[in-house]
């Protein structure tokens, strides 16, 4: 698609009174595309078998049309095609999957029926929920579209990072995710953040992509953090500058610096382990499994400097680990401690 401390938790009580005296939960346009688009019915999918990284088809029909359908919704002209060559995408899955730890694979192969590697996606990658006959989630598929993910895990990520902000002659983000900065380690976070999605939905964590309106004020993860998919109470209080925090911009309307490195020290009070994790409640917590897994489980790191002609800072550093990611860190330990 397309948890707190005692100081955390006083906050939300104390914000909870500045939030508006009328909320109406917006209608979600991807109800019905989520629960009756036939590329994500069970029955049309090859039972899964076998380890996850061996389960990936080539885009056929039915999973062609469930992406031209949610392009329809989101006014999205492009069709997206097949990649036709699939081997070299197949090794570098195996090869991700090889370095997993046994809990990680197992989670994996337990929640993955496939993965359809595209061109012309619109995104780096895009998820859908798999349900059975009687309409319950069970699973996911992922899209990924080759074409952008030539880039290694480092360079990727930063340059994900850099569409929020405006071009700065003297300024940068930087992201470092691993040392290696391989391609793998692109396809390793991208996977697990669309990872993250699937586990919110099949494992009750976050209201269903099915509802009508969703309400995540209901999930005790999300308490005082979102009330929408796109609506924090942050927002009236310490946070206003979130929902100005877009991705994937052409013209981005916010200023490097001092706005931006300013944005980053505001992720430090918040349940928002990455800037991408601010944009709206579901990569919330998919960037926190990411995050998690990079961080605990493959003992990675998650670093955004700060750069300038003469110096370089870190402004975020596996946040995670910080008091914010708590709530996630806890329900992720448990998870991997009863062996999922």
């Amino acid at each position: 698609m397309k948890t707190f401390p005692y100081c955390l938790t006083y906050l939300s009580l104390l914000f909870w009174g500045c939030s508006p005296k009328e909320f109406h939960l917006p209608e979600n346009p991807y109800a019905k595309w989520a629960k009756e688009s036939s590329g994500l019915q069970s029955d049309s999918l090859p039972k899964p078998k076998g380890e996850w990284s061996e389960r990936i088809f080539p885009l056929d029909s039915k999973r062609l049309n469930t992406l031209i359908e949610i392009n329809q919704i989101d006014g999205i002209g492009d069709i997206p095609s097949g990649t036709k060559e699939l081997n070299s995408w197949k090794q570098k899955l195996f090869k991700i999957q090889s370095t997993y730890p046994k809990e990680l694979n197992q989670l994996t192969n337990e929640l993955l029926y496939g993965v359809y590697f595209v061109t012309n996606l619109g995104s780096t990658g895009l998820t859908g929920v798999v349900r059975d006959k009687s309409g319950k989630p069970v699973g996911g598929i992922i899209y990924l579209d080759s074409e952008l993910l030539k880039d290694g895990g480092n360079d990727w990520a930063t340059k994900r990072e850099n569409t929020t902000f405006q071009p700065h002659p003297s300024y940068s983000i930087h992201i470092q995710l691993d040392n290696s900065n391989s391609v793998e380690s692109t396809l390793s976070y991208i996977v697990l953040h669309e990872l993250g999605h699937i586990l919110a939905i099949v494992r009750g964590h976050a209201p269903d992509y099915s509802e009508q309106t969703r309400d995540f004020r209901k999930f005790p993860l999300f308490e005082g953090v979102w009330w929408s998919e796109t609506y924090s109470p942050y927002e009236d209080s310490f946070f206003p500058e979130r929902n100005k925090i877009k991705f994937y911009q052409k013209n981005p309307s916010i200023a490097l610096f001092p706005d931006g490195k300013f944005l980053y020290k505001k992720l430090t009070n918040t349940q928002f382990v990455s800037l991408y994790a601010a944009t709206n409640a579901d990569d919330t917590f998919a960037e926190a499994f990411a995050q998690y897994v990079h961080v605990f489980v493959l003992n990675k790191d998650y670093k955004v400097f700060f750069k300038s002609k003469d110096n370089t800072e870190v402004i975020l550093s596996n946040p995670i680990q910080k008091e914010g990611g708590r709530k996630f860190r806890d329900l992720f330990e448990v998870m991997f401690a009863k062996n999922l």
